[in-house]
């Protein structure tokens, strides 16, 4: 009796906790959570549990004092297992056995970023043998663990860490037995963090990240730089910080700091990325002058893309500063001449930098090192934190994404996810598959419908590819990309093409060989470029086109080698990549979405006639009782659909989106992001709207227009960009709408004075004869 009295006041006070909560988000508004004691959202579960549990300074309860009010727990068959001997700690004394999908529904008080933390330790009591559950879990649309057992892992626990941005009133994490066996947890915690923890990242890759903010990470290491003590330390939000002796290099030599927190100026710059003040109260400096740097490797899964936090404070300092040092990540240098009076015009002030960085490499390395060109012999940093990125752009492959298998849910508020295991041998197979549709395609008959009819599709071998690139000479490579080196390239009969070859160590491969073989062949638009043929031998993937000979759009907007295109080349440039993609999304007998439309993907041939490229990562748009497709987040930042970014759901109103950055970078010479600019006008489409709101777009516009467009056509194009760059995608328009508008543009171009030729004519001339005999014309 005492005991039932007992969890129902556990569960009034956890109650009243979460009104409280509620009401203090209502009382702060658009103000940042961070600011609160108390995170809005708190669920700590001790799954299996009949008693709360204390671990590390904090209480687990068990699943049942929330499933009262915030939680609920969604499965066919599950049983609650306890052992109190032989587990590593408390945390792991009870588990939650599922035997079918099974998911945690939490009501989110607040939408927002959230940890999640998952425990897992075999129980030795239960009836089988738990090291031989696996184990996959889902939320989000993200495949946290994919098929993770105990027998090949060398620990008795497993312990994940993750931040992931919730953007519904509900996160549902979802566990997913396979091969008929069972799965369990421990212990899960879901919650709620500072929303502005990951803002204003150092890119350090070829690919652009700009909604930081809204990307979901998993924990690799923390560590408390300095720290003697050796002994795991975690912060009120949760986090585990351990010491950083042991990823050290060899050749450091380091002195650790330690000094009172009472010293730390913390209150200054108290932001919500900080770490905990006995982080920065520890550090390490150059222990001897004669040695280089510091540096600390780490082990990390090579083809992925980090976020890396380094955390400083410059606790050796006093009068004069003592430090001013170069920051490295793999060799490169992130962050130069690092001065942190100069910068906090203070000693023993908490500081930290974000970077954003991909490794091919198993290792990731972290150095600092005095800056030579200065007097100063020392550096030093507080604390490192490493997070994967798993939601990265070009990353996860659809092939275990959790997306493609959600069954459909009596519940209107979460799919639960279905993940096929892995086919053996499916490489294999893709590749024989590749192959065996090459062949098939060069001996099918052209058929009737004009969408569906396949241009030649041949299989080249290696000898010829090697030839036609004189045994691929880098004097003829014409660029290179995500999937790897495009040459020039010569065929036997003179014919000129361009040769895509792939990188085996590149982010890209069979998958988007195969889908860009499999769309190609298939299409047929002058204003789609043309796939000839491929090779696939000795495990080299390749794709053979058409040669175009003038280049990129991009190129032609800020690159150097060319002459600037006028407005009337501009516009009729955006309308034949208009009409390749209403092809795209109307012509084909489905709906397919580019998903990576930019300037550097529009190509012109020798008369400046473009042809939309690379389509590698396109896919067939949804059925027509569908309103998108749910699929993992895949583009180039600077161009991605916000609204795609943040739901996962993609329709053809994503292409319509990325068109319109496209229009912004043709009205103003400009790319869309640019990294040299100054912090506010990096991205394109932010400066733009700035300028907008202040009314003068004039700065924007591409100086080598000024005086030579017609501004009424101009301010169409405008207007009709802004239309496309709606964040809901239901207030931007289809891409017919944009076709006709960028008509109505060259029309009122043409129609200008400066143009003695008339609409009909010209329009006529550029079907004909293609853009260059139309200037030659007007000249005459």
């Amino acid at each position: 009796m005492k005991q039932q009295i007992s969890m129902r006041m556990l569960e009034l006070f956890l109650w009243m906790q979460f009104a409280l909560a509620s009401l203090l988000v209502m009382a702060i508004g658009n103000e940042s959570s961070s600011s609160l004691s108390i995170p809005v959202d708190s669920f700590l579960l001790a799954c299996g549990s009949s008693v709360n549990i204390t671990f590390q300074g904090r209480t687990f309860f068990p699943e049942s004092v929330y499933e009262k009010h915030r939680l609920e727990l969604k499965t066919q068959k599950s049983i609650a297992v306890t052992s109190d001997s032989g587990v590593p700690a408390p945390i792991y004394q009870s588990a939650r056995v599922f035997w079918s999908n099974a998911s945690y529904i939490f009501r989110i008080a607040r939408p927002g970023h959230h940890w999640i933390r998952l425990y897992f330790s075999p129980l030795p009591n239960f009836h089988q043998n738990m090291s031989y559950a696996s184990i996959t879990v889902i939320t989000e649309g993200l495949v946290l663990l994919s098929d993770f057992t105990f027998i090949n892992y060398g620990g008795s626990y497993l312990f994940k860490e993750y931040a992931i941005n919730v953007t519904s009133p509900t996160l549902s994490l979802t566990f997913i037995p396979s091969r008929n066996s069972f799965i369990f947890v421990n212990a899960v915690e879901v919650v709620s963090k500072p929303n502005d923890t990951f803002t204003d990242a150092i890119s350090m890759t070829s690919v652009h990240m700009e909604h930081h903010s809204d990307l979901a990470l998993e924990t690799v290491y923390r560590l408390d730089v300095g720290n003697e003590s050796h002994t795991n330390r975690n912060d009120d939000l949760g986090r585990n910080w351990e010491g950083d002796e042991k990823y050290m290099a060899s050749n450091s030599r380091a002195l650790n700091i330690s000094v009172d927190t009472s010293s730390i100026n913390f209150a200054t710059q108290n932001e919500p990325g900080m770490a905990p003040i006995w982080v920065y109260a520890t550090a390490k400096a150059m222990a001897d002058e004669t040695r280089p740097n510091l540096t600390w490797v780490f082990s990390v899964n090579p083809n992925y893309t980090y976020f890396v936090r380094v955390h400083f404070c410059d606790t050796i300092s006093n009068s004069i500063s003592l430090a001013i040092f170069n920051l490295f990540i793999n060799d490169r240098v992130a962050y130069e001449r690092v001065d942190l009076y100069t910068i906090l015009h203070n000693f023993s002030v908490p500081y930290y930098k974000d970077f954003i960085v991909y490794t091919r490499e198993h290792d990731l390395m972290v150095t600092v090192a005095p800056d030579r060109t200065t007097n100063r012999r020392n550096a030093t940093i507080s604390g490192l934190e490493i997070m994967k990125i798993i939601n990265e752009v070009r990353i996860l492959d659809e092939v275990t994404s959790a997306d493609r298998n959600l069954p459909n849910s009596s519940s209107t508020i979460v799919k639960l996810a279905i993940i096929v295991g892995p086919i053996i041998g499916a490489a294999a197979f893709l590749v024989l598959t590749t192959i065996t549709f090459c062949y098939m395609i060069a001996h099918r008959s052209k058929a009737s419908s004009r969408s569906t009819t396949p241009t030649s599709c041949r299989l080249f071998t290696l000898q010829e590819i090697s030839e036609a690139t004189n045994n691929f000479d880098e004097c003829l490579v014409l660029g290179e990309g995500g999937f790897g080196k495009v040459y020039e390239g010569t065929m036997d009969n003179g014919i000129k093409v361009a040769i895509k070859v792939a990188n085996p160590k590149s982010r890209q491969g069979l998958g988007e060989f195969q889908n860009e073989i499999q769309l190609l062949s298939k299409l047929s638009h002058k204003n789609l470029i043309s796939l000839i043929g491929c090779c696939d031998e000795n495990s080299q993937m390749i794709l053979v086109y058409e040669f175009l000979a003038n280049g990129s759009l991009s190129g032609h907007l800020y690159g150097t080698a060319f002459v600037p295109l006028s407005w009337k080349q501009r516009l009729l440039i955006c309308i034949g990549a208009a009409k390749g993609l209403h092809f795209l999304h109307t012509g084909a007998p489905q709906c397919i979405i580019h998903r990576d439309v930019k300037t550097a993907n529009i190509l012109l041939d020798k008369n400046l006639v473009p042809k939309v490229a690379d389509f590698g990562i396109s896919r067939k748009g949804p059925p027509l009782d569908k309103s998108h497709v749910t699929t993992l987040v895949k583009g180039s930042f600077g161009y991605l659909d916000p609204e795609y970014f943040r739901t996962k759901y993609l329709t053809a109103k994503s292409d319509v989106f990325s068109f319109g950055m496209v229009l912004m970078e043709v009205i103003s010479g400009k790319p869309a992001l640019d990294n040299t600019r100054p912090t506010e006008h990096i991205n394109l489409a932010t400066w733009a709207s700035s300028c907008q709101e202040k009314g003068t777009f004039h700065e924007i516009i591409d100086s080598n227009l000024i005086g030579k467009v017609n501004l009424d056509s101009l301010n169409k194009v405008r207007e009709l960009a802004w239309k496309c760059l709606e964040e809901h995608r239901k207030n931007r328009p289809p891409m017919v709408y944009v076709l006709c508008e960028l008509e109505d543009a060259l029309h009122l171009e043409l129609a200008s004075p400066i143009w003695q030729v008339s609409v009909d004519c010209a329009l006529d001339v550029v079907a004909e004869n293609g853009i260059e005999e139309e200037r030659e014309q007007d000249v005459a």
